[in-house]
């Protein structure tokens, strides 16, 4: 019998391993915030139920069965999140306790409802890949935003799901998919001065540190050295006007997308941007909901029309 606690540790195990950490005792004490003595305990139990390979003083492994089961729990977890927030409208620092708890009740069945129900949805709404979903696999020159060169734009990739950090970054701006530059990095304790749209804002270095970035492609470089203006539709300002660009997604995304009137070259305007939950678009005349995670993958440059802002009542 596997309790709600194993795939607990077993969930704990596999994002050890997908962020590159060595999985330790030591290692999941933190990340299971227990005493090491409980985690050994906990081990021992997973090793008789054939679940992880673990000696004592070594790195712990999965074994093929605990595999499975890890990235199953990883899964349904993100899926929650996204539902959560895109359908439920809850916001990114309050998702991850409630997935928690839901994970661990989710039915193959109501997994595949939740997946149907999210559409081409590839990322958890702090930026990490929901396992099993067509995505891009991040790019190996991907790291923390902390270790970037003062003078370099790159996309941010995902972040800690830690509420104060997930607080913070909310109040700057920050979020998967978005685009920043590193303007300068304070020598006296590493915090960093981003460019985050059009506006300077302040990262200390901890922080930064938590926060995964990536360079951007040499094409989206150059488009953007010469478009000022281009954003992902998910960083548009309530009440501003843009147009828009291209996509950033799968041929699923980009089919409900044109279906819904988000056709390269046509005019939107932000009517409810909370950074943090689903916004509210005007497009051709026609109000649309869409979820953060598709709004971070539609590309438009952003423009300054009195004409558009009047229609915003």
């Amino acid at each position: 019998m596997i309790s709600q606690q194993m795939e607990e540790y077993l969930e704990a195990i596999g994002k050890l391993e997908e962020r590159g950490e060595p999985v330790t005792t030591s290692a999941l004490a933190k990340e299971c915030r227990v005493a090491p003595p409980t985690v050994t305990e906990m081990l021992h139990r997973l090793t008789e139920q054939g679940l992880i390979s673990y000696e004592p003083r070594k790195e712990v492994a999965l074994t093929e069965a605990g595999r499975e089961l890890s990235t199953t729990v990883i899964r349904r977890h993100r899926l929650w999140e996204r539902f959560l927030q895109d359908v439920l409208g809850l916001k990114w620092d309050q998702v991850h306790d409630q997935a928690c708890r839901l994970e661990h009740a989710t039915s193959p069945d109501l997994e595949r409802k939740l997946e149907e129900a999210l559409g081409d949805s590839a990322t958890c709404p702090h930026g990490h890949t929901i396992p099993g979903a067509a995505l891009e696999t991040v790019a190996v020159s991907a790291g923390p935003l902390s270790a970037v060169e003062p003078g370099r734009s790159v996309r941010i990739v995902n972040v800690q799901e830690d509420g104060a950090l997930l607080r913070q970054l909310e109040a700057l701006g920050i979020a998967p998919g978005a685009v920043v530059r590193v303007e300068e990095v304070s020598p006296a304790d590493g915090a960093l001065t981003l460019m985050v749209g059009e506006q300077r804002q302040t990262l200390d270095s901890t922080a930064a540190s938590q926060v995964v970035a990536a360079p951007l492609s040499s094409e989206e470089a150059q488009s953007r050295a010469g478009d000022a203006g281009a954003m992902a539709l998910g960083d548009l300002p309530t009440g501003a006007a843009a147009t828009v660009q291209g996509f950033l997604a799968g041929r699923g995304l980009v089919a409900r997308c044109l279906a819904l009137g988000f056709t390269p070259g046509a005019e939107v305007q932000m009517v409810q941007n909370l950074h943090g939950g689903p916004v509210i678009v005007l497009v051709r005349d026609t109000r649309v909901a869409l979820g953060r995670g598709e709004a971070q993958k539609i590309v438009v440059r952003r423009e300054v029309s009195h004409g558009q802002a009047n229609q915003l009542h």
